[in-house]
């Protein structure tokens, strides 16, 4: 059966002589891989939709009994060229990649997952957007599509004082105080108001965002520990690290 869809590539590589195996996160299949006959040649027909991170609408043969499907056509949706021409936001891209495709099992759709990939990577193709913000907001949102959103309190983000407070990695919840409680993670009140912000707070005022130098590594791995401790065997650490050591030379 052929399929019509909208898809974010997340992996592109080489398969066999002349073929190209993708992996898309589309709208109506969730994650899937393809093989792209003839991807590799100089005039294949499906040009330079199949590079990563472009947004798509592929038609794609479909059989139940396939573990990989065969992409019959593809076409730009989107082209994000302001991502491509800079380098942190390339790479801030790259790791959402990543992330989605490391932790999402194959065929698991998520219509809201689509488009928090769509609404991040649309923000982040704007010259004017900060992608070290919409980086920490696309993991963060992430969560509450994996079953493990932070599951703080108002009260509790109000009342943490100017010596900071604490995030239980076991259940997201923020305290000013803890006792014995081997998930807890100090951090600074300035970065768990933000952990607060990037959690719950509409996408407009996201994008108005506004951390300090000192505040986005501490809030990285706040974010990092969380996701790693409840996803120990797929979250990939050595990815953010990658990623950090890309951004930081980048920065200079």
């Amino acid at each position: 059966m052929l399929v019509r869809t909208e898809g974010i590539v997340l992996r592109s590589m080489p398969y066999r002589e002349t073929s190209k195996l993708v992996t898309l996160y589309t709208r109506e299949l969730g994650k899937i891989t393809i093989i792209a006959r003839g991807g590799q040649s100089l005039k294949n027909r499906f040009g330079s939709t199949l590079q990563l991170l472009s947004h798509v609408q592929a038609v794609i043969f479909s059989r139940p009994t396939r573990s990989i499907q065969v992409l019959s056509e593809c076409s730009h949706i989107t082209v994000y060229s302001d991502i491509r021409e800079d380098l942190e936001k390339l790479t801030i891209g790259q790791r959402i990649c990543e992330i989605v495709l490391k932790i999402t099992e194959e065929g698991q759709r998520s219509f809201e997952l689509f488009q928090l990939l769509i609404n991040v990577l649309t923000a982040l193709n704007d010259p004017k957007s900060n992608g070290l913000v919409l980086n920490l907001y696309f993991q963060i949102q992430f969560t509450q599509q994996l079953g493990f959103a932070p599951a703080f309190s108002k009260k509790s983000v109000e009342e943490i004082d100017t010596s900071g407070g604490y995030l239980i990695l076991n259940d997201g919840t923020i305290s000013n105080e803890v006792k014995d409680e081997p998930s807890a993670v100090y951090a600074s009140r300035g970065v768990l108001r933000a952990f607060s912000i990037l959690c719950r707070a509409d996408f407009d005022v996201i994008l108005k965002l506004k951390l300090t130098k000192k505040q986005y590594p501490e809030l990285q791995n706040l974010i990092n520990q969380f996701m790693s401790y409840h996803m120990p065997e797929t979250f990939p650490v050595r990815g953010q690290k990658i990623t950090d050591q890309i951004l930081q030379s980048s920065q200079k």
